[in-house]
């Protein structure tokens, strides 16, 4: 599999799946490439997702808060996950429960 982590990891990532010849999807990449391509912080992507198993949908059984606490996770980073999970949560309620802003 081929590594993101040369040059700008969002825009590597896009490049490697929008490729031509042998494209990467974006869903063979393990959770600590996303992490990484979202946050820009390979040390808070690899904490996270070491402490989730490599997956996410184990962010459940943890305050948000206390990510925090692992190497390279700083609030920045902390506001981005949770802004994240935020964005999951909207996409699986119905339309019309979603509170407009």
């Amino acid at each position: 599999m081929e590594d993101i982590r040369k040059g700008r990891p969002s825009r590597r990532l896009l490049d490697l799946a929008s490729r031509k010849r042998e494209p990467v999807p974006l869903e063979s990449q393990p959770l600590e490439m996303l992490l990484y391509a979202l946050f820009g912080n390979l040390q808070a992507a690899r904490s996270i997702g070491q402490a989730l198993g490599g997956d996410i949908r184990n962010i459940h059984g943890w305050d948000i808060r206390d990510l925090e606490s692992l190497p390279g996770v700083g609030r920045g980073v902390i506001g981005k996950l949770a802004a994240l999970v935020e964005l999951i949560r909207r996409l699986h309620q119905p339309k019309a429960n979603i509170n407009k802003m």
